[in-house]
């Protein structure tokens, strides 16, 4: 059973760090949900590097999840779940407060 856990886990962890690639290092923004070039009137480097932190934790803690879920039980896939809604909710808010920046 672990066996299938790891490999999905690594798939969904790759696809993390692809975006996380191609979010913060080619600041290809398009991959972010939601962003309209003509309406974000903030700080467009530091909107990538936000997104592309929070694609890589994520791609990290995917890949953790399946050892901490065997090891720990499924007391790490309810942190898992807290820590990456938290995460998207800081975003959001880090975003926008990016946008009324400037």
């Amino acid at each position: 059973m672990l066996w299938g856990a790891i490999v999905g886990s690594l798939f969904a962890s790759l696809f993390l760090f692809g975006s996380a690639y191609l979010i913060w290092y080619k600041k290809d923004l398009t991959f972010i949900a939601g962003y309209d070039e003509k309406k974000f009137k903030g700080d467009k480097d530091r909107l990538p590097r936000a997104y592309g932190i929070f694609c890589l934790a994520s791609g990290i803690l995917t890949v953790i999840l399946p050892f901490a879920l065997e090891f720990i039980g499924s007391y790490a896939g309810a942190i898992f779940g807290i820590w990456i809604t938290v995460g998207v909710v800081v975003l959001a808010f880090y975003s926008q407060s990016l946008n009324k920046g400037s």
